[in-house]
């Protein structure tokens, strides 16, 4: 058999690769024990020791056996089909008529849970005053400005704010928000993947 790699190791050592004819010769072996590894593609692989003694000739007949086929892979095990919860209740609200009633007054931030069903929690946010850096883990957040004006630094990154401004903070990533001008910053906020309880928004 051709192409079969010959590695020759003990006594000495060596690298052969036999003939068409599927023999090689190996020179000036010494005195000595050694072992023969053969190995070609398709083949299990074979290892034999000889003695080679005061120089003496010797013929060494290797007889390759082929490897058992490689067995398929196991069938893949069918994805379950993922299961969404049902959404919550619609919510139709005027905003302007919600701020009427709501309005912030002299704090720092209000906080008002307006919509929330088993996959996302839709906020309402009032700031007087900066917000400092923080994180949504496992949520990604929509920021939709309804009315002042300032800024959000995501990761190192500052945007301008203003009225109809919109902004993804992805979620684990670090963001701020600060104000500007004489106004409240107001946003609506969605955290998406942060289900709420439906006692918390407005009647």
């Amino acid at each position: 058999m051709s192409e079969v790699r010959l590695t020759l190791s003990g006594a000495g050592t060596g690298e052969f690769t036999t003939g068409g004819a599927g023999t090689t010769v190996v020179p000036d072996l010494k005195d000595g024990v050694y072992r023969l590894r053969c190995e070609r593609d398709g083949f299990i692989t074979f290892e034999r020791e000889f003695t080679v003694r005061a120089g003496a000739y010797s013929q060494i007949d290797v007889v390759l056996n082929p490897a058992p086929p490689t067995p398929p892979p196991p069938a893949a095990e069918p994805t379950p089909a993922a299961v969404v919860p049902s959404g919550g209740r619609p919510v139709t609200m005027s905003v302007v008529e919600f701020l009427d009633r709501n309005m912030i007054g002299r704090e720092p931030l209000k906080e008002s849970v307006v919509a929330c069903n088993p996959q996302e929690t839709v906020r309402l946010l009032q700031m007087r005053e900066g917000v400092a850096q923080h994180v949504h883990e496992g949520n990604d957040e929509i920021i939709y400005v309804v009315a002042g004006e300032g800024d959000v630094r995501v990761g190192d990154a500052v945007t301008p704010l203003r009225p109809g401004s919109l902004v993804v903070v992805t979620n684990g990533t670090g963001h701020a928000f600060e104000r500007a001008g004489k106004n409240p910053l107001i946003v609506v906020s969605t955290l998406v993947g942060a289900p709420c309880d439906h006692a918390d928004t407005p009647r």
